[in-house]
């Protein structure tokens, strides 16, 4: 009797401890279609995570320059974990945990299953373009199979798998009868639409590894342009993530799985008066030399005193670009920030009140605004990012058919299999990328006309015939500004379009500097975690970069260093 009673005590007890240990008002397990919108958002919606594209690789491709931030840590050549990390962090903490939880509970949704996977691969090309190997097959697998130190894949055995996934993906998808649900993407949940996204990924990947391995790149982006479902080919077929017009998320939103807003367009928009984002000296040259029209769509001058706390305002960002472009073609002052270069650096002097109506008229109007101080009305003649690539609902690319023409004109050049002329598909990729900007990022008085795209297009006929590869890369680098990592990736392994020479501009006292070679890295370090938690599996992968964590490094399909003058 007595044994009994313990029994039952114990029974009970377990019972009554379970019930008071489980928290009523949490699910005990997740849809998987949640977990693919929140690792679609995640993708450019996680604001703690856009540091890294801020503080290194925005800088690295030398898109921008001037604010404190890129300055210090891209222009500087500073390596420094706290920054370095983010991506790593926070995509294995989140969505990687989350896809792979979602794909081992969605066997019987094949295609919600197939977009999952789809946008696992889509990670894992951004965490290796910007690491080099890491895990990627065991990634995420502590709690479905137990892997609590997952080996580190190498490039080589990443892209296979890619290509190799991407493939299955692109078969399963309509073989069940389930619609993907939680899908945020311009693909609207249709499984068509993620069939095409699959291929197109592939001819991305394909033109990734063309130098290491030019036979398998061929056979790879000739057999994507003939798969079932066919690619990306137009505008209404474009894949990129919607985000919604609202308020900032910042910090406190990235730790709360806030996605919901484009964060990277928040960060470049800065939250304080001091910190937005200038344009770089190559970027604005290569649009200035070129007559570029979307030279002052992208480059705008402000006075911002105030910054808005909850998004990107034009009340306190006051537009002086049509008095400050005539004032500069008659001083000629050349103001764009250079790599490593702060905005207060190689000083400029600030127009008198009389050379900028505008500034006057708020200065009389707003005298305890400060519009003249604090070196605000020097600082506007820097030429800014505009704000209207800084607003929430800016979409988040994930691949276009203005990238899908560069690609085809550069694989025509190679003499691959490809439909149409190089030149077409260079035309093309032109025309849909001024129309990207038309369609997702300009108001209505600022669009592109037809006229000046056509004219532009006809001007960059002789570029084209002297260096083709130069002439495409360029327009594709200009395409992705918004797409920082793509940018990155696409210029070390293009080597194109030619940078500023970051070695020969001096060291600024502003900043830190702990690199003797200030040669831009072509790569992040691993954050310094992996070696304690993960150090077997670490150690192996800096064996084989030579037995340091060298962020001079080239990956395995970079082959060359990039182009420099």
């Amino acid at each position: 009797m007595l044994c009994v009673a313990v029994l039952a005590f114990t029974a009970c007890s377990d019972e009554h401890m379970e019930r008071i240990n489980t928290d009523d008002t949490k699910a005990s397990s997740i849809d998987p279609s949640a977990q693919l919108t929140t690792a679609l958002l995640q993708t450019y919606g996680d604001f703690g995570m856009m540091d890294t594209y801020r503080s290194y690789i925005t800088g690295f491709t030398q898109h921008f320059a001037g604010g404190w931030n890129v300055s210090n840590y891209a222009g500087s050549v500073h390596a420094q974990d706290d920054q370095m990390r983010l991506v790593w962090d926070q995509l294995y903490a989140v969505s990687i945990k989350n896809i792979v939880d979602a794909i081992a509970n969605s066997a019987d949704k094949s295609n919600t299953n197939a977009a999952l996977r789809i946008h696992r691969v889509y990670l894992m090309s951004v965490l290796t373009d910007i690491y080099g190997d890491l895990p990627c097959k065991d990634a995420g697998l502590g709690y479905v199979a137990g892997i609590n130190n997952p080996t580190y894949d190498t490039q080589e055995e990443m892209y296979n798998f890619f290509f190799e996934e991407l493939k299955a993906c692109a078969a399963q998808l309509g073989t069940g009868s389930d619609r993907i649900g939680g899908d945020v993407t311009s693909l609207k949940g249709d499984v068509a639409a993620w069939k095409r996204y699959a291929n197109t990924l592939r001819l991305r990947y394909a033109m990734r590894i063309s130098d290491v391995n030019p036979t398998k790149a061929k056979e790879e982006f000739e057999s994507a342009l003939t798969a079932d479902g066919g690619y990306i080919q137009d505008a209404s077929q474009d894949a990129y993530i919607i985000y919604m017009d609202g308020p900032f998320t910042l910090y406190d939103g990235s730790r709360d799985l806030d996605f919901r807003v484009n964060a990277l367009g928040e960060i470049l928009y800065g939250q304080d008066p001091t910190s937005p984002t200038f344009i770089c000296s190559t970027f604005y040259d290569i649009l200035n030399d070129n007559n570029d029209p979307r030279l002052h769509r992208i480059c705008r001058h402000y006075l911002n005193v105030k910054r808005s706390e909850t998004k990107p305002d034009r009340e306190w960002n006051v537009d002086v670009t049509d008095e400050v472009v005539p004032y500069l073609e008659t001083t000629d002052t050349y103001t764009a920030c250079v790599p490593g270069a702060a905005w207060w650096s190689d000083w400029v002097n600030a127009p008198s009140l009389d050379d900028i109506p505008t500034l006057k008229r708020l200065v009389e109007l707003y005298p305890e605004a400060g519009f003249n101080k604090n070196n605000f009305d020097a600082r506007m003649i820097r030429p800014f990012l505009s704000i209207d690539f800084e607003m929430p609902d800016r979409p988040g690319t994930l691949i276009n058919s203005a990238e899908v023409e560069f690609l085809l004109a550069e694989a025509k050049g190679k003499n691959w299999n490809v439909p149409g002329d190089a030149l077409e598909h260079f035309n093309a990729g032109i025309k849909a990328s001024m129309q990207w900007l038309n369609t997702h990022y300009l108001q209505a008085a600022d669009k592109i006309s037809d006229d000046e795209i056509n004219t532009f297009v006809a001007s960059q006929a002789a570029k084209f015939s002297a260096n083709a590869k130069e002439a495409i890369n360029t327009q594709a680098w200009i395409l992705h500004m918004m797409n920082p990592n793509e940018a990155w990736a696409n210029l070390r392994r293009s080597d194109y379009p030619v940078l500023e020479d970051r070695t020969k501009y001096p060291i600024r006292p502003d900043f830190t500097y702990d690199d003797d070679n200030l040669n831009t890295p072509t790569r992040l370090r691993y954050p310094i975690s992996e070696n304690q938690y993960n150090s077997v599996n670490y150690q192996e992968a800096i064996d084989r970069m030579g037995g340091s964590d060298d962020w001079h490094k080239r990956l395995w399909w970079d082959m060359k260093d990039i182009n420099l003058k």
